[in-house]
């Protein structure tokens, strides 16, 4: 084990569409130490000069990339020319020029494994993680990325993991596993660095809510990263609803985990 003390950066997310407030908000609550680094999902054609000129002057805060996903249009299993083209001229540059360590992709809805090999080393990049899937996605079609093996195979292909524990507990419901086991194997096996968190329903169709108005055992996910967290740094966003008021909801799920 290192002697370096290791810690859990705590993550804000935010959409490049929305107010230019919140990411200030954010840059105040990253100089104050309550966050550590901002987590931003792009939608396509977002960024504008403007926008760009927000991003620029907000006190140096870490920013991670999330890419767009099939609500935007952008499907790692249906890739053409110009979706392609969208991640490298919009993904990869605004990832390029804020020093993101990392660019989070879904993995979307499909079966084959070969397909999605041949779609991702298309857009290939080493700061890629891709985020595992819940087993059934909006329309009830099978996601890729759901089950342990297929992670693996992802794992194998040489591209790191975005554990969504929202995702895989779902993903673990609906494969009627116990979703601590599965969540385990995963981080003891494929060794995840970087975690997606809220709570929800344990009937397998809903996320994505407040880490103190749902089902899923909070305590223990916390418990899990601090011990992973005696090994190496722990990336976390919070993926909790935003509320009406700025970022307050934001912070009270950081303080209740900090909390618990």
């Amino acid at each position: 084990m290192s002697n370096k003390e290791h810690k859990i950066k705590y993550g804000l997310k935010i959409w490049s569409v929305d107010q230019d407030q919140l990411f200030k908000e954010a840059a105040q609550l990253f100089s104050k130490g309550e966050i550590d680094f901002m987590e931003i999902y792009i939608v396509p054609d977002s960024i504008t000069p403007e926008k760009y000129d927000v991003l620029k002057n907000l006190n140096n805060i870490p920013i991670t990339i999330h890419a767009p996903h099939i609500a935007h249009g952008f499907d790692v299993f249906r890739l053409n020319n110009q979706k392609i083209k969208l991640f490298k001229e919009q993904i990869i540059k605004i990832a390029d020029s804020f020093n993101s360590k990392f660019i989070v992709v879904h993995a979307e809805s499909g079966d084959s494994f070969e397909v999605f090999k041949e779609s991702i080393d298309k857009i290939r990049d080493k700061r890629i993680l891709i985020e595992n899937m819940p087993k059934f996605g909006i329309d009830n079609e099978i996601c890729f990325g759901h089950s342990y093996e297929q992670l693996k195979l992802i794992k194998d292909s040489g591209i790191n993991l975005c554990l969504d524990f929202g995702h895989a507990i779902r993903s673990a419901i609906s494969q009627k596993l116990d979703y601590k086991e599965f969540i385990k194997k995963i981080i003891s096996e494929l060794n995840p660095s970087y975690f997606h968190i809220c709570n929800g329903k344990m009937d397998a169709k809903e996320d994505h809510r407040s880490l103190f108005d749902g089902e899923f055992d909070i305590k223990w996910l916390k418990k899990t990263l601090f011990k992973l967290k005696e090994e190496k740094d722990v990336y976390l966003v919070f993926e909790t609803p935003k509320g009406g008021n700025g970022l307050e909801n934001d912070l009270k799920n950081i303080n209740y985990f900090r909390s618990i």
